[in-house]
């Protein structure tokens, strides 16, 4: 009787410390971007049915059911396309579906600290073996911050470890922003990737020898890439020569045919010397950031429709009528105090932005078209082109290199031009993906989809959106195979096109022209060359408001982390007296 006594008594703790963990689990899941996600909607969805009796065993039983009856599971499980997690945190879930790609910035760094407090934990860790971060820890900000990105880091690293060594890291792989403060910096930013490489290099060593895999690892380096802006031409030199390095690029804050194509053949031409040197060539990855090239586009299509609006019926009347579109997108109090005394074009800038404004076709941004003279059927259709724009560059940087007709001429293009064999020309080539990236709506995933070379790379609730949306009525994943190879009605490119930001973004330079042809690509002969030039692309205007909102977020992580290290050395202090009193803090 005693020993069925304590038999069941065991089996109770156990169970009680089991439903514990699921709701710890379950807990995490739904903190991923505060539940706005598809690890959050899967927890949501698990929680209800779950068996107190046996919650661990009915938590990984309904945990299998949302993943496997999920349309990424089909999406991957089926070749639509490969997908990544653009986000810091919420892998552990999404690698069970198939994601095999991370990308991370600064405002995805700083998220991750706000969701995970053991971040925090693990910097202050970090920092008390640092004397002088803990005497002068605005002297080692980036310094700091490096650290703090890649403690970020370190778990998406570990969770595709295995994966990207079965791969010989041809996917699998965790993008890294460099610091966005020296982007334009070629010299000190190759430094920055090479300085994050190899702490990288350092981590994963000890990793694989828990792992076993020490002896399998052998040479092959961590599976990390290096996000380098294209806000200068300074792009160009980073992204050859860390490819000849045989570490790893993603290209971003690109939202151009001319930046995303001229970048690909620099990453392919540091490959093939990375070959020619017997080094590794890596998956490498050029983003393409369509969801804030169309925001970029409606907020310049805005603007000029107000100031139209303002140039026919007076400045009285159209402030009037932005009046009552901040109040319909609910703009805070704060924000409009801020503006009362604004000049219009400053007022209609910030009501206008992504931020508040996702869409034109609502009533009280219609009623100022229509004072403009602009009919609300013009307006709509606008709306639905602009929808399209990033997915039209994107479908034609795929298409440039990855068209059934285009590969090979790429491939005979790299012999030719660096003494390549055929396999090591397609090595080059298939070790790229086009990553479209900054999703806004779900057709941006939908309409991009391609079984070769194609990467998406999700935000939480881009993800969550996509999955609702196969969910709906009548929807046939089937109708969207190959989606990158289809075409927009014709009309869309011409409608488009009155936008000079659409035609910087959407055509080609000279320079490219001429190359594309080189290459073969007949049809290239009839695309404009009125697209963006390297020289430009500082002054381009969604690459000015990104690198804006890069930078401000680095700042103001570097911030964060100056405060963490400050609390650090007064625990320290607390614990141990004066820091300048202890003669090891290291240990």
């Amino acid at each position: 009787k005693q020993v069925i006594q304590f038999v069941a008594q065991m089996d109770l703790s156990l169970k009680n410390a089991m439903g514990q963990t699921v709701s710890q689990v379950l807990a995490d899941m739904k903190s991923v971007n505060r539940s706005d996600s598809l690890p959050g909607l899967m927890a949501e969805r698990i929680e209800g049915h779950l068996e107190p009796a046996e919650p661990a065993s009915s938590f990984l039983c309904l945990f299998k059911g949302q993943v496997r009856t999920g349309v990424y599971w089909r999406m991957i499980g089926e070749g639509y396309a490969k997908f990544g997690n653009d986000y810091a945190r919420g892998l552990e879930y999404l690698r069970h579906i198939g994601f095999c790609q991370v990308s991370t910035n600064p405002v995805l760094a700083a998220k991750a600290f706000d969701e995970d407090p053991g971040l925090t934990e693990e910097l202050k860790e970090e920092v008390i073996k640092h004397d002088d971060w803990i005497e002068r820890p605005d002297a080692h900000a980036d310094t700091m911050a490096l650290a703090a990105t890649l403690i970020a880091l370190w778990p998406n690293l570990a969770v595709f470890r295995p994966l990207a060594l079965h791969t010989g890291l041809k996917d699998f792989m965790v993008s890294f922003q460099l610091n966005p403060n020296i982007a334009d910096d070629a010299e000190l930013s190759i430094a920055d990737a090479k300085q994050a490489y190899q702490l990288a290099a350092k981590y994963l060593k000890r990793y694989d020898e828990w792992l076993g895999l020490g002896d399998r690892a052998g040479h092959i380096g961590p599976n990390i890439v290096f996000k380098v802006a294209a806000s200068s031409k300074a792009a160009r030199t980073i992204t050859r020569e860390l490819n000849r390095e045989g570490i790893g690029t993603n290209n971003t804050v690109v939202y151009s045919v001319g930046q995303e194509v001229l970048l690909i053949a620099d990453a392919f031409a540091g490959k093939a010397k990375a070959i020619q040197q017997g080094k590794t060539v890596t998956r490498t990855y050029e983003t393409n950031m369509g969801g804030r090239f169309a925001s970029h586009l409606r907020e310049v299509a805005a603007e000029k429709i107000f100031l139209d609006a303002a140039e026919k019926i007076g400045p009285l009347r159209a402030q009037a009528y932005l009046d009552d579109l901040a109040r319909s997108l609910r703009v805070e109090a704060a924000t409009s105090a801020k503006l009362a005394d604004s000049a219009l074009i400053d007022k209609i800038r910030t009501i206008c932005s992504f931020k508040y404004l996702k869409s034109l076709d609502q009533a009280d941004f219609l009623a100022a078209s229509e004072a403009a003279g602009h009919e609300p059927k013009e307006i709509c259709q606008l709306e639905e082109d602009l929808r399209k724009a990033g997915t039209l560059v994107a479908r034609r940087v795929h298409g440039v290199f990855y068209s059934p007709k285009n590969r090979p001429r790429w491939i005979r293009y790299l012999q030719e031009t660096y003494s390549l064999s055929g396999e090591q020309a397609t090595e080059i080539l298939d070790s790229m993906d086009v990553l479209p990236a900054s999703k806004r709506i779900s057709e941006d995933t939908l309409h991009a989809l391609g079984s070769r070379n194609m990467c998406h790379t999700e935000f939480p609730n881009q993800a969550r959106a996509v999955q609702l949306r196969s969910e709906q009525p009548g929807f046939r994943l089937e109708d969207f195979r190959e989606s990158v190879a289809a075409n927009y009605e014709a009309g869309v490119i011409d409608r488009l096109s009155t936008w000079r930001d659409f035609g910087l973004g959407y055509s080609l330079t000279s320079e490219l022209k001429e190359l594309l042809l080189r290459v073969g690509l007949e049809e290239a002969k009839d695309w404009p060359v009125d697209g963006i030039l390297p020289a430009e692309w500082p002054e381009f205007g969604p690459v000015v408001k990104t690198s804006e909102e890069f930078r401000a977020a680095y700042l103001a992580f570097r911030t964060k982390c100056i405060s963490i290290a400050r609390e650090a050395a007064h625990s320290e202090t607390v614990r141990h007296g004066s820091l300048t009193d202890k003669v090891e803090v290291k240990s």
